[in-house]
C-alpha cells in the first residue's frame, strides 16, 4: 500500500462515509463525557473562574488572593488533566483502530483496555519528551541571549532583539519537525499492540514535508467542517433561545428557573459540540493511521507487508 499525503488527508471523511454509525457513537461518547466532566470538575471550574474574575476587577491582588487563585487553578488542573488524558487515549485508540483494525467495529471501536493504556503511556511520554525537551532548550537559548544582552551596550539591543526573534522561529520550526517525525507513534502503538514511542522516527524519514502537508490539509478541513456546522447551528440556537428577549431578566429568576429556561440552549450546544468533536477526531487522527499503513506497507487489519514469492531452493541431491 503506497503512501499518498493528499489521499491520507481525506481518510477521516472516508471513515465517516463508510461508517456514519461510528461517528454517531463517538458523538454520544463525547456528550456523555462532557456531562461527566462537568459533574466531576464543574465546581472546581466555577471556583477558578470566579476567583479569576475577582482578580481582574479587584485591583492589585493580595498575596492571599493569589494563593487562593493558584490553589484553585491547580485543583482544577489536577481534576481535568487526568480525565482529559484518559478520554483522549480512548478517542485516539478508537480512531486508529477504525483504520488499522476495521473489523473490530463493536461499540464504535471504543474500548477501555490495553490499547488505551499503551496509548496513554505514549501520550505522556511524548508530551514529557517534547515539552520538557524544548522547555529546557528554550531556557538555555534565551538564558544565553539574556546574558549577552546584559553584557552588551545599548547599541547591540536591536541586533539582540532580532536574534531573540530568530531563536523563537527556529525553536518553533524544530518543534514542528520533531512532532511530525514522531506523529505516527500512536498508530504504530495501536496497530502493533506495543508501546512504540520512537519507532515513528525511522518510519517517517524522508516524508516530513508530505506528512506536514497532510496534517495542514486535515487541519484546514477540520476548521471548515466546524464553520459549516456552526452555520447550521445558528438557527437552532436562535429558536431555542427565542424566549430570552432580555438577558437581564435572569437576575430575577431562581437557579432552578434559570436551569429550566437554559436547558434547550444547553442541550443544543452539547449536541453540536459532541458532533463536531466526533467529526474532528476522525478528520484529524485518521490521516496519521492511514499514513502509517501506507509507509509501513501493512494492510488494514495488521497484516505485515508481503515480500513476494520465495525463490525455489535448488536441491543438492543429484537427479537420478
Amino acid at each position: 500500500m503506497a503512501f499518498s499525503a493528499s489521499d491520507a488527508a481525506f481518510e477521516g471523511f472516508r471513515l465517516a462515509r463508510r461508517s456514519p454509525l461510528t461517528i454517531l457513537i463517538w458523538a454520544v461518547f463525547y456528550a456523555a463525557m462532557t456531562v461527566a466532566i462537568l459533574a466531576v470538575a464543574g465546581g472546581a471550574m466555577g471556583n477558578f473562574i470566579e476567583l479569576a474574575q475577582g482578580l481582574e476587577t479587584g485591583g492589585e491582588p493580595t498575596t492571599a488572593e493569589m494563593t487562593a487563585f493558584m490553589s484553585a487553578y491547580f485543583g482544577f488542573l489536577g481534576l481535568i488533566l487526568p480525565i482529559s488524558l484518559i478520554l483522549g487515549s480512548i478517542a485516539y485508540a478508537a480512531v486508529n483502530r477504525a483504520i488499522v483494525r476495521p473489523a473490530e467495529s463493536a461499540f464504535g471501536y471504543l474500548r477501555l483496555g490495553m490499547d488505551e493504556l499503551r496509548v496513554l503511556v505514549v501520550q505522556i511520554a511524548l508530551g514529557l519528551t517534547i515539552g520538557l525537551g524544548f522547555g529546557l532548550l528554550g531556557g538555555v537559548v534565551f538564558g544565553v541571549l539574556g546574558a549577552v544582552t546584559g553584557m552588551a551596550g545599548e547599541g547591540m539591543a536591536p541586533l539582540l532583539g532580532l536574534l531573540m526573534f530568530v531563536a523563537v522561529i527556529a525553536l518553533v520550526c524544530l518543534a514542528v519537525w520533531v512532532s511530525v517525525r514522531l506523529s505516527l507513534a500512536l498508530p504504530i502503538t495501536v496497530a502493533e499492540r506495543r508501546i512504540a514511542i520512537f519507532d515513528s522516527w525511522n518510519l517517517t524519514r524522508g516524508h516530513f514535508w508530505s506528512l506536514l502537508g497532510m496534517a495542514l490539509l486535515a487541519f484546514v478541513m477540520c476548521i471548515v467542517v466546524q464553520i459549516l456546522l456552526s452555520i447550521v447551528l445558528m438557527p437552532i440556537l436562535y429558536f431555542t433561545a427565542s424566549g430570552f428577549e432580555n438577558l437581564s431578566s435572569l437576575e430575577t429568576m431562581s437557579p432552578v428557573e434559570i436551569m429550566t429556561a437554559m436547558a434547550p440552549v444547553a442541550i443544543a450546544i452539547l449536541v453540536f459540540s459532541a458532533i463536531v468533536s466526533a467529526l474532528q477526531a476522525a478528520i484529524i487522527y485518521a490521516p496519521f493511521a492511514s499514513a502509517y499503513l501506507g509507509l509501513s506497507g501493512r494492510n488494514a487489519g495488521g497484516a505485515a507487508p508481503e515480500t513476494g514469492p520465495s525463490e525455489p531452493v535448488e536441491s543438492s541431491t543429484p537427479e537420478l
